[in-house]
């Protein structure tokens, strides 16, 4: 019999192809061919779906818990709007994971190779991690265009992004690859790195994207 825990993530995961088809109607709108439509959903479902959700999941429960409903009590459209928040979320780790994976020359990546290292890809990965990025402000625009917080949503995936990007700054100079000089280190230096690099985007971020969506929904 599936956990609790098993049950929230299936739910979560059954609204993800719906969003890959989304966004390849976008591509279609534009004009792009198959082959390119048939590229980006394979760097979609590569790279998004396929670590612990822990980010995405935080946010329908803090929705949840806010709403005093379980998720399981959620409306499915209700659902599905938090859930697109969600996978906001996991975009942006998505797009962080490709870039940094290249930066750093890592090999692997959730058990299989890292996207660059994906036969045919190589440093087209750049641009995939760009238009993962690029998703969430697609999806942001479709579907909460026209809520109060449309703009403080934005601005709240812009600041973080940019915090995030602080933190792996003073990550690479601290600890180049090539080049590891122990005298760069230092603990306040490490909480820098702990607190942008990670925790704005892995707790704070989630937390707050499910208080915003509640709070404009009492």
């Amino acid at each position: 019999m599936a956990s609790e825990k098993e049950i929230k993530r299936e739910r979560f995961l059954g609204v993800f192809p719906k969003i890959v088809d989304e966004l390849n109607a976008s591509l279609l709108a534009y004009g792009m061919p198959k082959e390119a439509c048939d590229w980006y959903a394979h760097s979609l479902n590569y790279n998004t779906p396929g670590g612990k959700l822990n980010r995405g999941l935080s946010v329908v429960d803090t929705y949840a818990i806010l709403s005093n409903k379980t998720v399981d009590q959620l409306g499915q459209d209700e659902y599905e709007k938090v859930a697109i928040l969600g996978w906001c979320i996991e975009l942006l780790q998505a797009y962080f994971l490709v870039a940094d994976d290249m930066m750093d020359k890592s090999i692997t990546r959730r058990g299989q190779p890292c996207w660059y290292k994906v036969p045919e890809v190589g440093e087209i990965a750049i641009n995939d991690a760009f238009m993962l990025e690029a998703a969430i402000y697609k999806l942001l625009k479709s579907h909460f265009r026209s809520e109060k917080y449309y703009i403080d949503v934005t601005e709240l995936f812009h600041e973080v992004t940019f915090q995030t990007e602080l933190g792996q700054l003073m990550d690479l100079i601290t600890a180049p690859e090539d080049k590891v000089d122990l005298n760069k280190f230092s603990l306040k230096k490490h909480s820098f790195i702990v607190t942008f690099k990670t925790a704005y985007y892995s707790f704070y971020f989630a937390c707050c994207l499910g208080h915003v969506r509640r709070w404009h929904h009492r």
